[in-house]
């Protein structure tokens, strides 16, 4: 074994053989190194804060050559088998399921790893800690339908009963539905459900008892068979952009509630969840650290936190790990295992799910209705070597739960599906919002600040342009685009020059340089984008030598049928002058 690195709690190892493999020992361990700290901190909060002991760690992590699996000796070892079709981002969530039973023998609750109950638990943990994967975990329709590889019949009770076996899909698959069911049709949060366990007789009966359930198995199997009648499978759900959706372990709710949530996070400081005025691209509630915060909770709750749209660092900082803190709201009723999702796209005027790029998952086990706000404790990890380099970002952050799901990339039909959601929820939001400090001498040095004219993924459309600038008296504000771009926009009698720039965009070096004004807003008329257009442009900003202590502004924003659908905004901060 090949020892590839450690952290305070893990070592990870792999097989000399994966040297020159592809997934590569090395790109496999970096993926487990990168998440395993901050996956052990999430699950210890979901089973009442607990660790390991510290005379069973370090915990070893191991990828040997295998077909797929991984299993663990329940204190402080875990074998992951790989192979050539090893899914690499599967990794950290199959370690995640170990690591679930490593601490189910730590809390002695229980649950069971080698038993349905703690083979459930340790699925459903994975798919709790990687949502958009859960898809990898399920083993429900095995218990719907029938597995001609278990012992057992389709639909057995496996939550008044246990099966003292790990390998049995049947058993599993009921497990693990029934307590999706717990969570997702009544409502119990999974910090409750974790710690309230089966310690005397290893079953779900017992489970559900202690949270206060009763006719659990009568109940449960009724639903089933009302909603999923023999011969009806798992419902699909949507995972990426251009991927086929997944069949998951969780199609509850069934139903409705008397007061479903209304989960939000803010476009803007004045949003209050039912607004859609002002921009739509910065949100205060995306929240950028270079570094994590020791109680972001108390530190991104208080009035003035909350009045600010300045918490984030300006920048991502390549060669360490970055943190997002995501804030949520509900001005609905009280909303149970809630989850919010943090994207990163290239700057763009218009981040369409296509650019979506998952950086993780935040879950809160009770946002309360009313103003109080939930900070996601721990912050998203984002680790270094998937950072996409030094720079500025949009991020689209998304929030939901059972009652009321969040969307994700596949979530949408085609562009009007997507434009038409968003002026109908308040569940998904950006920040495309960018801080910038101007050069020693910015009356020499321009200010370039890139982006992309970006249209729609399903068919042309034509899309609306408008700047705008905050700037001080004798600055210049230039903006390039494409040629074919720029020739549609109204550029009236400002002044626009041809050029040949390969540099921007080798692939269209023909460009049209259109002066701007430099205060208020100024529309540049409608432009066809073909589909997929993602297109390298950017804005020139001149400003005078001696700048005043102030903030200034500029944005581009892109409108659809005059409703604003993008928007990218900057804030130029004139640098403090040495003394």
């Amino acid at each position: 074994m090949i020892v590839y690195g450690s952290t305070p709690n893990f070592v990870i190892s792999y097989d000399s053989s994966f040297s020159t493999a592809t997934p590569s020992g090395s790109t496999m361990s970096q993926a487990i190194m990168d998440m395993c700290e901050y996956d052990l901190t999430r699950l210890s909060m979901l089973f009442g804060g607990i660790l390991p002991p510290p005379a069973n760690l370090p915990i070893k992590v191991q990828l040997i050559v295998g077909s797929g699996g991984a299993s663990n000796n329940e204190v402080n070892n875990i074998w992951c088998n790989c192979n050539s079709s090893t899914y690499l981002p599967g990794l950290p969530s199959l370690v995640v399921a170990e690591l679930a039973e490593i601490l189910m023998n730590v809390q002695t609750r229980g649950w069971v790893p080698g038993y349905s109950n703690g083979e459930a638990l340790s699925r459903v943990s994975a798919q709790i800690l990687y949502p958009s994967l859960a898809w990898l975990w399920s083993t429900g329709q095995s218990w719907l339908s029938g597995d001609p590889m278990s012992p057992n019949a389709a639909r057995s009770n496996f939550v008044d009963n246990v099966w003292h076996s790990d390998q049995d899909s049947v058993s599993t698959g009921c497990g693990s539905i029934f307590l999706n069911y717990l969570a997702y049709q009544l409502g119990y949060k999974w910090t409750d459900i974790y710690q309230a366990g089966a310690p005397t007789t290893n079953t779900l009966k017992e489970t559900a008892t202690t949270l206060g359930v009763t006719n659990a198995w009568t109940n449960f199997i009724n639903l089933i068979n009302t909603n999923l009648p023999p011969g009806a499978s798992l419902p699909a759900q949507p995972t990426s952009f251009g991927q086929p959706p997944e069949p998951t372990d969780n199609p509850f709710p069934y139903g409705t509630v008397a007061t479903p949530p209304l989960l939000y996070m803010r476009h803007n400081l004045a949003d209050t969840g039912t607004s859609h005025t002002g921009s739509l691209a910065d949100s205060p509630d995306i929240i950028l650290k270079n570094s994590p915060v020791s109680n972001p909770q108390a530190t991104y709750s208080t009035p003035a936190t909350i009045a600010s749209d300045t918490e984030s660092d300006p920048d991502v900082l390549t060669g360490q790990a970055n943190t997002v803190y995501l804030r949520v709201w509900n001005r609905g009723g009280d909303a149970t295992n809630v989850f919010a999702t943090v994207y990163w796209s290239p700057p763009a005027t218009l981040v369409t799910p296509n650019m979506w790029t998952l950086i993780g998952d935040a879950y809160y086990p009770d946002v309360p209705a009313g103003s109080i706000v939930e900070v996601s404790v721990p912050g998203v990890n984002w680790p270094a070597d998937v950072l996409p380099g030094v720079g500025h970002d949009c991020f689209v952050a998304a929030v939901g739960n059972a009652y009321a799901p969040a969307p994700n990339p596949g979530s949408f039909a085609n562009f009007t599906d997507y434009e038409n959601y968003i002026y109908a929820n308040n569940n998904i939001t950006w920040r495309n919002f960018n801080v910038i400090a101007p050069p020693p001498s910015p009356h020499l040095h321009p200010i370039q600040l890139p982006f992309q004219i970006v249209g729609a993924w399903d068919e042309p459309r034509h899309f609306e342009m408008e700047t705008h600038a905050e700037l001080p008296s004798g600055s210049l504000l230039t903006m390039q685009v494409a040629e074919w771009i720029g020739c549609q926009m109204n550029v009236g009698d400002m002044d626009a020059q041809r050029l040949e720039d390969s540099k921007t965009d080798p692939d269209c070096p023909r460009r049209l340089k259109i002066s701007l004004p430099t205060k208020g807003s100024h529309k540049l008329g409608k432009v066809e984008l073909p589909k997929l257009t993602a297109a390298p442009s950017f804005l020139s900003v001149h400003i005078p030598e001696k700048l005043p202590s102030e903030t200034y502004k500029v944005y581009v924003r892109q409108l659809s049928d005059s409703r604003e659908i993008g928007r990218i905004t900057w804030l130029i901060h004139p640098r403090k002058r040495s003394s």
